[in-house]
Protein backbone atom coordinates (compact mmCIF):
# COMPACT_ATOMS: atom_id res chain seq x y z
CA UNK A 1 0.00 0.00 0.00
CA UNK A 2 1.01 3.14 -0.47
CA UNK A 3 -0.32 5.79 2.27
CA UNK A 4 -1.31 8.69 1.62
CA UNK A 5 0.23 10.51 4.86
CA UNK A 6 4.48 9.66 4.41
CA UNK A 7 5.65 7.00 6.08
CA UNK A 8 9.31 7.54 5.52
CA UNK A 9 12.54 7.91 7.70
CA UNK A 10 13.61 11.48 7.48
CA UNK A 11 17.52 10.42 8.42
CA UNK A 12 17.47 7.57 5.91
CA UNK A 13 18.18 8.62 2.05
CA UNK A 14 15.87 7.81 -0.60
CA UNK A 15 17.44 4.00 -1.37
CA UNK A 16 17.35 2.95 2.36
CA UNK A 17 13.42 3.98 2.62
CA UNK A 18 13.08 2.12 -0.59
CA UNK A 19 15.31 -1.02 0.47
CA UNK A 20 14.17 -0.80 4.33
CA UNK A 21 13.84 -4.33 5.54
CA UNK A 22 15.05 -5.96 2.04
CA UNK A 23 18.23 -4.84 2.50
CA UNK A 24 20.53 -6.74 -0.06
CA UNK A 25 23.92 -8.21 2.00
CA UNK A 26 26.98 -9.76 1.18
CA UNK A 27 29.07 -12.11 3.99
CA UNK A 28 32.26 -10.46 5.79
CA UNK A 29 34.62 -11.87 8.50
CA UNK A 30 32.69 -10.80 11.28
CA UNK A 31 29.34 -12.18 9.90
CA UNK A 32 31.08 -15.40 9.68
CA UNK A 33 31.28 -15.90 12.78
CA UNK A 34 28.31 -14.20 14.58
CA UNK A 35 25.64 -14.99 11.32
CA UNK A 36 23.92 -13.00 8.66
CA UNK A 37 22.83 -9.98 10.68
CA UNK A 38 25.91 -8.51 10.72
CA UNK A 39 26.82 -8.84 7.10
CA UNK A 40 27.80 -6.04 4.90
CA UNK A 41 25.61 -3.81 2.83
CA UNK A 42 26.07 -3.89 -0.55
CA UNK A 43 24.79 -0.73 -0.97
CA UNK A 44 26.16 -0.41 -4.79
CA UNK A 45 23.27 -3.27 -5.67
CA UNK A 46 20.57 -1.66 -3.60
CA UNK A 47 21.15 2.04 -5.08
CA UNK A 48 20.83 0.32 -8.02
CA UNK A 49 17.54 -1.13 -7.14
CA UNK A 50 16.38 2.33 -6.24
CA UNK A 51 17.39 3.68 -9.09
CA UNK A 52 15.46 2.07 -11.75
CA UNK A 53 12.01 1.88 -9.03
CA UNK A 54 12.95 5.73 -9.93
CA UNK A 55 13.60 5.55 -13.40
CA UNK A 56 9.82 3.63 -13.62
CA UNK A 57 8.11 6.68 -12.23
CA UNK A 58 10.32 9.32 -14.92
CA UNK A 59 12.00 11.17 -11.11
CA UNK A 60 15.50 11.78 -11.87
CA UNK A 61 16.29 12.68 -8.30
CA UNK A 62 19.34 10.84 -6.82
CA UNK A 63 18.80 7.93 -4.98
CA UNK A 64 21.42 8.85 -2.38
CA UNK A 65 19.46 11.70 -1.30
CA UNK A 66 18.43 12.42 2.47
CA UNK A 67 14.11 12.25 2.57
CA UNK A 68 14.53 14.84 5.56
CA UNK A 69 13.87 18.40 3.20
CA UNK A 70 12.80 17.14 0.21
CA UNK A 71 9.66 18.57 -1.03
CA UNK A 72 6.09 16.62 -0.46
CA UNK A 73 6.14 15.90 -4.19
CA UNK A 74 9.27 13.88 -4.24
CA UNK A 75 8.70 12.32 -0.96
CA UNK A 76 5.73 11.23 -2.21
CA UNK A 77 7.49 9.11 -5.23
CA UNK A 78 9.61 7.82 -3.02
CA UNK A 79 6.54 5.87 -1.23
CA UNK A 80 5.66 4.67 -4.67
CA UNK A 81 9.21 3.69 -5.65
CA UNK A 82 9.57 1.72 -2.34
CA UNK A 83 6.58 -0.63 -3.34
CA UNK A 84 7.40 -0.25 -6.93
CA UNK A 85 10.92 -1.79 -6.06
CA UNK A 86 9.07 -5.24 -4.31
CA UNK A 87 8.73 -8.48 -5.98
CA UNK A 88 6.08 -11.11 -5.88
CA UNK A 89 3.13 -8.04 -5.51
CA UNK A 90 -0.55 -9.17 -6.47
CA UNK A 91 -2.45 -6.20 -5.39
CA UNK A 92 -1.36 -2.71 -4.99
CA UNK A 93 -3.43 0.05 -3.10
CA UNK A 94 -2.13 3.48 -3.97
CA UNK A 95 -4.57 6.03 -1.52
CA UNK A 96 -4.60 9.62 -2.91
CA UNK A 97 -1.11 9.06 -4.87
CA UNK A 98 -1.01 12.00 -7.33
CA UNK A 99 -2.64 14.59 -4.34
CA UNK A 100 0.54 16.63 -4.18
CA UNK A 101 1.75 16.67 -7.94
CA UNK A 102 1.61 18.18 -10.72
CA UNK A 103 -0.33 17.63 -13.63
CA UNK A 104 2.67 16.43 -15.81
CA UNK A 105 3.62 14.44 -12.61
CA UNK A 106 0.61 12.94 -12.28
CA UNK A 107 1.00 11.40 -16.02
CA UNK A 108 3.85 9.79 -15.65
CA UNK A 109 2.71 8.33 -12.80
CA UNK A 110 -0.36 7.23 -14.20
CA UNK A 111 1.73 5.71 -17.28
CA UNK A 112 3.41 3.65 -14.63
CA UNK A 113 0.50 2.31 -13.31
CA UNK A 114 -0.81 1.10 -16.02
CA UNK A 115 2.48 -0.99 -17.02
CA UNK A 116 1.76 -2.62 -13.49
CA UNK A 117 -1.11 -3.39 -14.31
CA UNK A 118 -0.23 -4.70 -17.54
CA UNK A 119 1.93 -6.72 -15.73
CA UNK A 120 -0.84 -8.63 -14.05
CA UNK A 121 -0.95 -7.00 -10.84
CA UNK A 122 -4.51 -5.23 -9.63
CA UNK A 123 -4.87 -1.86 -8.52
CA UNK A 124 -6.78 0.07 -6.31
CA UNK A 125 -7.02 3.57 -6.80
CA UNK A 126 -8.04 5.86 -4.69
CA UNK A 127 -8.22 9.69 -5.92
CA UNK A 128 -10.33 12.84 -5.75
CA UNK A 129 -8.60 13.33 -9.68
CA UNK A 130 -12.01 12.45 -11.46
CA UNK A 131 -10.18 12.52 -14.57
CA UNK A 132 -7.68 10.61 -13.60
CA UNK A 133 -10.61 7.90 -12.54
CA UNK A 134 -11.94 8.53 -15.81
CA UNK A 135 -8.56 7.70 -17.86
CA UNK A 136 -6.19 5.10 -15.58
CA UNK A 137 -9.76 2.58 -14.40
CA UNK A 138 -11.64 -0.12 -15.71
CA UNK A 139 -14.28 0.02 -12.55
CA UNK A 140 -15.20 2.91 -10.55
CA UNK A 141 -16.21 2.37 -6.75
CA UNK A 142 -18.20 5.54 -5.38
CA UNK A 143 -18.65 6.42 -1.46
CA UNK A 144 -20.51 9.13 0.26
CA UNK A 145 -20.34 9.42 4.19
CA UNK A 146 -18.57 6.18 4.45
CA UNK A 147 -21.32 4.21 2.07
CA UNK A 148 -21.11 2.42 -0.70
CA UNK A 149 -23.42 4.55 -3.68
CA UNK A 150 -22.36 2.60 -6.52
CA UNK A 151 -19.82 0.57 -8.84
CA UNK A 152 -20.13 1.31 -12.17
CA UNK A 153 -17.71 0.10 -15.59
CA UNK A 154 -16.13 3.11 -16.23
CA UNK A 155 -17.54 3.00 -20.32
CA UNK A 156 -21.01 3.70 -18.27
CA UNK A 157 -20.23 7.25 -16.27
CA UNK A 158 -18.33 10.05 -17.21
CA UNK A 159 -16.80 12.56 -14.41
CA UNK A 160 -19.74 14.49 -14.08
CA UNK A 161 -21.74 12.01 -12.97
CA UNK A 162 -19.02 10.76 -10.83
CA UNK A 163 -18.98 13.96 -8.94
CA UNK A 164 -22.38 14.13 -8.57
CA UNK A 165 -22.85 10.88 -6.85
CA UNK A 166 -19.78 11.49 -4.78
CA UNK A 167 -21.10 14.70 -3.18
CA UNK A 168 -25.19 14.02 -3.93
CA UNK A 169 -25.94 16.73 -5.67
CA UNK A 170 -24.52 18.33 -8.60
CA UNK A 171 -21.77 19.88 -8.63
CA UNK A 172 -18.81 21.66 -11.05
CA UNK A 173 -15.91 23.48 -10.67
CA UNK A 174 -16.48 27.48 -12.11
CA UNK A 175 -15.23 30.76 -11.43
CA UNK A 176 -18.30 32.99 -10.92
CA UNK A 177 -17.29 36.48 -12.15
CA UNK A 178 -18.33 39.43 -9.89
CA UNK A 179 -18.28 43.04 -9.84
CA UNK A 180 -17.01 43.78 -6.46
CA UNK A 181 -13.18 42.87 -6.93
CA UNK A 182 -11.13 45.93 -6.53
CA UNK A 183 -7.65 45.57 -7.80
CA UNK A 184 -5.48 48.93 -7.19
CA UNK A 185 -1.99 50.08 -8.41
CA UNK A 186 -0.50 49.57 -5.17
CA UNK A 187 2.20 47.45 -5.00
CA UNK A 188 1.38 45.69 -2.02
CA UNK A 189 4.08 43.08 -2.32
CA UNK A 190 7.54 43.58 -3.91
CA UNK A 191 9.86 40.91 -3.71
CA UNK A 192 13.24 41.60 -5.22
CA UNK A 193 16.38 39.37 -5.95
CA UNK A 194 14.78 36.16 -3.63
CA UNK A 195 16.98 33.51 -2.49
CA UNK A 196 15.83 30.60 -0.48
CA UNK A 197 17.39 27.33 0.50
CA UNK A 198 14.82 25.35 0.57
CA UNK A 199 15.96 21.28 0.00
CA UNK A 200 14.45 20.49 -3.58
CA UNK A 201 12.99 24.02 -3.72
CA UNK A 202 15.54 26.28 -4.04
CA UNK A 203 14.46 29.35 -5.30
CA UNK A 204 17.76 31.93 -6.68
CA UNK A 205 16.86 35.46 -7.36
CA UNK A 206 13.58 36.12 -8.50
CA UNK A 207 11.60 39.33 -8.28
CA UNK A 208 7.88 39.48 -8.38
CA UNK A 209 4.87 42.44 -7.89
CA UNK A 210 1.95 41.70 -6.03
CA UNK A 211 -0.75 44.49 -6.05
CA UNK A 212 -3.13 45.06 -3.56
CA UNK A 213 -6.78 43.19 -4.24
CA UNK A 214 -4.73 40.70 -6.70
CA UNK A 215 -5.06 36.64 -6.95
CA UNK A 216 -1.34 35.38 -8.35
CA UNK A 217 -1.49 32.06 -8.96
CA UNK A 218 1.92 30.09 -9.35
CA UNK A 219 2.15 26.74 -10.53
CA UNK A 220 4.56 24.40 -12.26
CA UNK A 221 6.29 21.12 -11.62
CA UNK A 222 7.76 19.54 -8.15
CA UNK A 223 11.56 21.20 -7.42
CA UNK A 224 11.27 23.86 -9.52
CA UNK A 225 10.86 26.52 -7.21
CA UNK A 226 7.44 27.72 -6.59
CA UNK A 227 7.27 26.41 -3.13
CA UNK A 228 10.15 27.66 -2.03
CA UNK A 229 8.49 31.41 -2.79
CA UNK A 230 6.07 31.68 0.32
CA UNK A 231 8.11 29.73 2.53
CA UNK A 232 10.94 31.87 2.10
CA UNK A 233 9.04 34.89 2.78
CA UNK A 234 7.28 33.61 5.87
CA UNK A 235 11.32 32.24 7.22
CA UNK A 236 10.04 28.74 7.21
CA UNK A 237 13.77 28.29 5.38
CA UNK A 238 16.38 30.16 5.29
CA UNK A 239 16.19 33.11 2.66
CA UNK A 240 17.79 36.49 1.58
CA UNK A 241 16.29 39.00 -0.53
CA UNK A 242 14.54 42.78 -0.39
CA UNK A 243 11.05 42.43 0.03
CA UNK A 244 8.79 45.50 0.63
CA UNK A 245 4.94 44.71 2.34
CA UNK A 246 2.31 47.20 2.60
CA UNK A 247 5.04 49.90 2.36
CA UNK A 248 7.87 49.09 4.81
CA UNK A 249 10.98 46.79 4.69
CA UNK A 250 9.85 43.00 5.73
CA UNK A 251 12.67 41.67 8.05
CA UNK A 252 13.43 38.01 6.10
CA UNK A 253 13.82 34.79 8.18
CA UNK A 254 11.59 35.78 11.22
CA UNK A 255 8.14 33.70 11.09
CA UNK A 256 6.49 35.77 13.92
CA UNK A 257 7.59 39.09 12.46
CA UNK A 258 6.07 37.80 9.14
CA UNK A 259 2.76 37.08 10.96
CA UNK A 260 2.68 40.23 13.07
CA UNK A 261 2.61 42.50 9.49
CA UNK A 262 -0.51 41.09 8.66
CA UNK A 263 0.41 37.77 6.28
CA UNK A 264 -1.15 34.51 6.64
CA UNK A 265 0.47 31.13 5.42
CA UNK A 266 -1.10 27.61 5.11
CA UNK A 267 1.55 25.87 4.33
CA UNK A 268 1.64 22.43 2.05
CA UNK A 269 3.29 20.23 4.86
CA UNK A 270 -0.13 20.18 7.12
CA UNK A 271 1.84 17.82 9.46
CA UNK A 272 5.05 18.96 9.40
CA UNK A 273 4.46 22.61 9.72
CA UNK A 274 0.55 23.63 9.73
CA UNK A 275 -0.65 21.42 12.68
CA UNK A 276 -0.14 20.34 16.40
CA UNK A 277 -1.12 17.15 15.34
CA UNK A 278 -1.56 16.19 19.13
CA UNK A 279 -3.34 19.12 20.22
CA UNK A 280 -7.39 20.22 19.62
CA UNK A 281 -8.70 21.37 16.65
CA UNK A 282 -9.89 24.22 18.43
CA UNK A 283 -6.54 24.91 19.97
CA UNK A 284 -4.67 24.37 16.18
CA UNK A 285 -7.72 26.82 14.84
CA UNK A 286 -6.54 29.05 17.30
CA UNK A 287 -3.15 28.82 18.42
CA UNK A 288 -0.99 31.18 16.05
CA UNK A 289 -3.12 34.18 16.50
CA UNK A 290 -2.99 33.61 20.43
CA UNK A 291 0.79 33.62 19.84
CA UNK A 292 1.16 36.88 17.68
CA UNK A 293 -2.10 38.49 17.62
CA UNK A 294 -3.07 38.19 21.20
CA UNK A 295 -6.88 36.89 20.23
CA UNK A 296 -8.83 34.54 22.38
CA UNK A 297 -7.24 36.03 25.94
CA UNK A 298 -8.73 37.42 28.62
CA UNK A 299 -6.87 39.57 31.51
CA UNK A 300 -7.75 38.69 35.20
CA UNK A 301 -5.59 41.10 36.99
CA UNK A 302 -2.27 40.31 36.18
CA UNK A 303 -2.50 37.41 35.07
CA UNK A 304 -3.93 36.20 31.49
CA UNK A 305 -6.13 32.96 30.93
CA UNK A 306 -7.14 31.33 27.91
CA UNK A 307 -10.70 32.65 26.70
CA UNK A 308 -12.16 29.19 26.18
CA UNK A 309 -16.08 30.57 25.48
CA UNK A 310 -14.44 32.56 22.89
CA UNK A 311 -12.15 29.99 21.48
CA UNK A 312 -15.27 27.29 21.47
CA UNK A 313 -17.23 29.48 19.49
CA UNK A 314 -15.03 30.88 16.99
CA UNK A 315 -13.77 26.90 16.49
CA UNK A 316 -17.16 25.96 15.79
CA UNK A 317 -18.04 28.83 13.39
CA UNK A 318 -15.04 27.46 11.35
CA UNK A 319 -15.48 24.15 11.87
CA UNK A 320 -19.18 24.56 9.90
CA UNK A 321 -17.84 27.20 7.48
CA UNK A 322 -15.43 24.58 6.11
CA UNK A 323 -17.45 21.74 6.70
CA UNK A 324 -14.78 20.09 9.26
CA UNK A 325 -15.80 16.56 9.36
CA UNK A 326 -14.70 16.02 13.08
CA UNK A 327 -16.31 14.44 16.62
CA UNK A 328 -16.08 18.20 18.23
CA UNK A 329 -13.46 20.56 18.31
CA UNK A 330 -11.50 18.61 21.11
CA UNK A 331 -10.66 15.66 18.84
CA UNK A 332 -6.79 16.04 17.66
CA UNK A 333 -6.28 17.26 14.94
CA UNK A 334 -4.14 14.05 14.06
CA UNK A 335 -6.85 11.97 14.32
CA UNK A 336 -8.44 14.13 10.93
CA UNK A 337 -8.24 12.74 7.85
CA UNK A 338 -6.19 14.55 5.53
CA UNK A 339 -8.61 16.39 4.04
CA UNK A 340 -9.89 17.58 6.98
CA UNK A 341 -6.89 18.50 8.37
CA UNK A 342 -6.20 20.71 5.24
CA UNK A 343 -9.33 22.24 6.08
CA UNK A 344 -7.91 23.58 9.60
CA UNK A 345 -4.81 24.58 8.56
CA UNK A 346 -6.91 26.94 6.68
CA UNK A 347 -8.91 28.26 9.27
CA UNK A 348 -5.95 28.48 11.34
CA UNK A 349 -4.78 31.65 8.92
CA UNK A 350 -7.99 32.61 8.54
CA UNK A 351 -8.34 33.33 12.46
CA UNK A 352 -5.06 35.53 12.19
CA UNK A 353 -7.51 37.61 9.75
CA UNK A 354 -4.76 38.87 7.57
CA UNK A 355 -4.25 41.45 5.19
CA UNK A 356 -2.18 39.07 2.56
CA UNK A 357 -2.45 35.20 2.35
CA UNK A 358 0.06 32.54 1.35
CA UNK A 359 -1.48 29.45 0.07
CA UNK A 360 0.53 26.13 -0.66
CA UNK A 361 -1.41 23.08 -2.05
CA UNK A 362 -4.39 24.27 -0.13
CA UNK A 363 -6.84 21.67 -2.11
CA UNK A 364 -4.33 18.60 -1.82
CA UNK A 365 -6.17 15.70 -0.74
CA UNK A 366 -9.87 17.03 -0.65
CA UNK A 367 -12.61 15.47 -2.43
CA UNK A 368 -14.37 18.01 -5.48
CA UNK A 369 -17.17 19.50 -2.79
CA UNK A 370 -14.72 20.62 -0.38
CA UNK A 371 -12.45 21.54 -3.22
CA UNK A 372 -15.14 23.97 -4.38
CA UNK A 373 -15.89 25.26 -0.68
CA UNK A 374 -12.30 26.66 0.00
CA UNK A 375 -11.55 27.90 -3.60
CA UNK A 376 -15.30 30.00 -3.51
CA UNK A 377 -13.77 30.98 -0.20
CA UNK A 378 -10.74 32.56 -1.04
CA UNK A 379 -12.65 34.54 -3.72
CA UNK A 380 -15.06 35.81 -1.33
CA UNK A 381 -12.79 36.89 1.05
CA UNK A 382 -10.69 38.64 -1.93
CA UNK A 383 -13.76 40.23 -3.55
CA UNK A 384 -15.75 41.16 0.11
CA UNK A 385 -12.49 41.77 2.22
CA UNK A 386 -10.04 42.94 -0.53
CA UNK A 387 -7.71 39.85 1.06
CA UNK A 388 -4.72 39.96 -1.92
CA UNK A 389 -4.04 36.29 -1.96
CA UNK A 390 -0.96 34.07 -3.41
CA UNK A 391 -1.83 30.93 -4.49
CA UNK A 392 0.49 27.89 -5.11
CA UNK A 393 -0.76 25.00 -6.53
CA UNK A 394 0.46 21.71 -8.52
CA UNK A 395 -3.47 21.62 -9.88
CA UNK A 396 -3.10 23.51 -12.62
CA UNK A 397 -6.18 23.22 -13.54
CA UNK A 398 -7.35 25.18 -10.79
CA UNK A 399 -5.33 27.99 -11.71
CA UNK A 400 -6.96 28.09 -14.78
CA UNK A 401 -9.89 28.72 -13.50
CA UNK A 402 -10.51 30.26 -10.87
CA UNK A 403 -7.71 32.69 -11.78
CA UNK A 404 -8.15 33.48 -15.55
CA UNK A 405 -8.72 36.87 -15.02
CA UNK A 406 -6.05 37.99 -13.13
CA UNK A 407 -3.71 37.37 -15.78
CA UNK A 408 -3.10 40.99 -16.84
CA UNK A 409 -2.16 41.91 -13.68
CA UNK A 410 1.07 40.25 -13.77
CA UNK A 411 3.20 43.21 -15.56
CA UNK A 412 6.77 44.61 -15.17
CA UNK A 413 8.78 42.72 -12.62
CA UNK A 414 5.90 40.07 -12.04
CA UNK A 415 5.70 35.79 -12.14
CA UNK A 416 5.44 36.42 -16.08
CA UNK A 417 8.72 37.66 -16.61
CA UNK A 418 10.14 35.78 -13.83
CA UNK A 419 8.90 32.78 -15.43
CA UNK A 420 10.76 33.51 -18.57
CA UNK A 421 13.91 34.85 -16.94
CA UNK A 422 14.78 31.65 -15.16
CA UNK A 423 15.87 28.67 -17.24
CA UNK A 424 14.63 26.26 -14.28
CA UNK A 425 11.62 28.24 -13.47
CA UNK A 426 10.50 27.47 -17.15
CA UNK A 427 7.70 25.58 -16.57
CA UNK A 428 5.45 27.71 -14.04
CA UNK A 429 2.42 28.85 -15.18
CA UNK A 430 -0.02 31.76 -14.10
Amino acid sequence: MVHQEFMLIPGYTITENIKINREITYPNIVSGVFGKRLETLDMVKMNNDARKALDKLDIGIDEFTMVAGLPVGHMQFVEIAREIDKTGIKILVFDEPTAVLTESEAKNLLAAVRRLADRGIGIIFISHRLDEIVNVADRVTILRDGELVVTKNIGDTDAVEIASLMVGRKVAIERVQSEKRKISDQVFLNVKDLHVAMPGEMVKGIDIEVRKGEIVGIGGLAGQGKLGIANGIMGTYPSRGDITFNGKPMKLNDPHSAIASGIGFVSEDRKGVGLLLNESIELNIAFTAMQVGNMFLKNKGPFRFQDDTGLRKHALKMIKDLDIRCESPLQHAGNLSGGNQQKVCVARALTQDPLFLFVSEPTRGIDIGAKKLILDLLLKLNEEQGMTIVMTSSELAELREYLRQDRHHLRGQGLREYCLRMPPMRNLAS
